[in-house]
């Protein structure tokens, strides 16, 4: 196969890693970038729309407020109710502390209508305005509505005119029988005063539909109704927002619209002129980066190239890496044929070191490392300054036997664990017990009858070879953590044969153990003390003879077991790698 020349793997790598991945980058962070502006767009457009909404309903709830405030203030429920003759004082008296009960309403209830009349059964009135006297299609719209407010939109267009509500009225105190009625005007330039309020910007335009799909209020910027641009409709927008859409998007139009309490919808229209300008300077910031990524990407491949021009150089270089321990060091195999080699051939032998370094040198470092680990741990203070102290009490107390006991036995035990660890720290299964009996007979000093210690072992096994100082842990390990507050405690060494596995096992029937903390415990080393004996143990036995062996821990009823496994291994006396025979 030909080889590609040096100048077409520079074409090829600079089309692949730079035109392009920044084509890719540009395209996805346009269109998330447009995407999340216009959600924001949504969100501030959803916020306004509902601000004015709110408002333009408080307007219509004071009307329906006021429309049976005749019915709760005595001088105009008196007016309504009355009887007699239209021309006798004290009906005149009447209608005019009815009159003067109206014109002393709050002006809150006075915003944005502009009319008010009140009309009694017989066909008296009372009017403070002349857009608000009953016609025949008032009472035609009436006939059928009992109480209930009729609101009358005919008469308001989007350029002016008034939206009315009317109302017949019922006597409180005698609900069959209907008193009156009410009419009431409310301006659609007040509506539109309030839109102009709270308006977003110049670019929005508001629109006020009613079911019969007709705008009886706007506040139109001349955008949309004199371009092109279809309105949606009443049932249209009814659909979104009772979907639950309070804003949406169609092309870069934003639409965003609000429920009325009287079934109107209001809504807004709008063609953000803040996102264009956001688009252009997202463009140019865009654009201007891929400029520069572009020529730095020409120097880069010029710098590359020259690299490609000395490459035994570089090959020397690595070379004294190499020499330096920095065995992870790896050269790309790439350009010409004899360099390809070159780099071959340096990778393998690199990989080669770093393996031979790994798992010879370092796997001896680390296995002298666990070594002294669990030393530490062997010497813990706590057992140290607890059996010195019984021997200071026995001592003081003239038990002068326990005393000696317990001296020799940790003088044995210090002895045992210090001396110099020859032949790879393996001991015979004999020695290993012999340093665990005088560890037990210490223990046994110091807790009496409140422990029981058995320890069962075949004795054609105590010939075999062991990792020194592996039962002493994980029995001092049952009597802390197993049998800390135990009153009647026992703990049971079972050394056996399984297969061609060597196997002992120490069981305690103490507190029971986690078992997913231990196992937690075996499998990462602790930041702690606690923890760090078992730990030590499966390191050192993974280390020796590989991951198939080490520690583990079950349940056996009310016992919490550590299993030790290991090869089955003859001990003879010579050196580290013909000491050993499996059987």
């Amino acid at each position: 196969m030909k080889k590609i020349s040096m100048h077409q793997q520079i074409i090829i790598l600079f089309i692949c890693l730079v035109t392009l991945p920044l084509f890719i980058i540009f395209t996805i962070a346009s269109n998330i970038f447009t995407a999340n502006t216009k959600r924001d767009l949504q969100t501030i457009y959803t916020a306004n729309i509902n601000e004015i909404g709110n408002n333009i309903d408080a307007v219509f709830a004071n009307a329906l407020e006021l429309s049976l405030y005749p019915l709760m203030e005595n001088s105009i429920l008196s007016y309504l109710t009355a009887e007699g003759s239209e021309t006798s004082t004290e009906y005149k008296l009447i209608k005019q502390s009815a009159v003067n009960a109206l014109d002393s309403l709050p002006y809150g209830y006075r915003n944005c209508i502009n009319g008010i009349g009140l009309y009694t059964e017989s066909g008296d009135s009372i009017i403070d305005n002349s857009n608000v006297k009953m016609t025949d299609a008032d009472y035609e719209n009436l006939e059928n509505m009992d109480s209930m407010p009729y609101w009358d939109f005919s008469h308001c267009t989007s350029s002016g005119g008034y939206i009315y509500l009317l109302r017949h009225l019922k006597d409180p105190m005698n609900l069959p029988h209907y008193v009156g009625y009410i009419k009431l005007a409310v301006t659609s330039s007040g509506l539109r005063e309030i839109i102009q309020e709270f308006q977003k910007d110049d670019h929005v335009s508001y629109f006020i539909v009613t079911p019969q799909n007709r705008s009886i209020v706007g506040l139109d910027t001349g955008n949309y109704t004199e371009s092109e641009t279809e309105l949606p409709s009443y049932s249209t927008l009814a659909r979104k927002l009772s979907a639950g859409e309070s804003s949406w998007i169609d092309g870069e139009i934003i639409m965003s619209g609000y429920t009325l309490n009287n079934g109107l919808v209001l809504y807004s229209i709008t063609t953000p002129e803040v996102l264009s300008n956001i688009k252009q300077t997202f463009y140019f910031s865009i654009g201007t980066a891929e400029i520069l990524v572009f020529f730095f990407t020409l120097l880069l491949s010029f710098y590359f190239s020259r690299l490609i021009t000395a490459p035994l150089r570089k090959l020397g270089e690595h070379m004294t890496e190499l020499s330096e321990e920095k065995f992870s060091d790896r050269i790309p195999v790439n350009g010409c044929y004899e360099i390809q080699v070159l780099s071959e051939t340096y990778n393998h032998m690199a990989e080669r070191l770093e393996f031979l370094y790994n798992e010879v040198y370092m796997g001896k470092l680390q296995l002298k490392q666990s070594r002294l680990d669990a030393l530490q741990a062997q010497l813990n203070p706590h057992f140290l300054y607890n059996t010195l102290d019984t021997i200071y009490w026995m001592s003081k107390m003239g038990d002068s036997e326990n005393t000696s006991i317990m001296v020799s036995n940790l003088s044995k035990m210090m002895r045992m664990t210090l001396e110099p660890g020859g032949n790879n720290n393996m001991v015979t299964l004999d020695r290993e017990l012999e340093h665990l009996t005088c560890y037990i007979t210490i223990q046994q000093i110091r807790y009496g009858e409140k422990i029981h210690f058995s320890c069962i072992c075949d004795d054609s096994l105590k010939n075999m070879s062991v990792l020194s100082f592996l039962l002493q842990p994980l029995v001092e390990n049952a009597i802390v953590h197993g049998l800390g507050k135990s009153a009647d405690g026992i703990v049971k060494i079972n050394i056996f044969t399984q297969h061609s596995d060597l196997v002992y096992e120490v069981a305690n029937n103490g507190i029971p153990a986690d078992i997913k903390e231990i196992e937690r415990l075996l499998s990462e080393k602790p930041a702690q003390t606690r923890g760090l004996a078992i730990y030590n143990i499966n390191e050192r036995i993974r280390l020796k003879y590989g991951n198939r062996y080490g520690l583990s821990c079950y349940l056996n009823g009310t016992f919490t077991v550590f299993k030790v496994t290991q090869p089955l291994v003859r001990h003879s006396h010579g050196n580290s790698t013909q000491g050993e025979n499996r059987l």
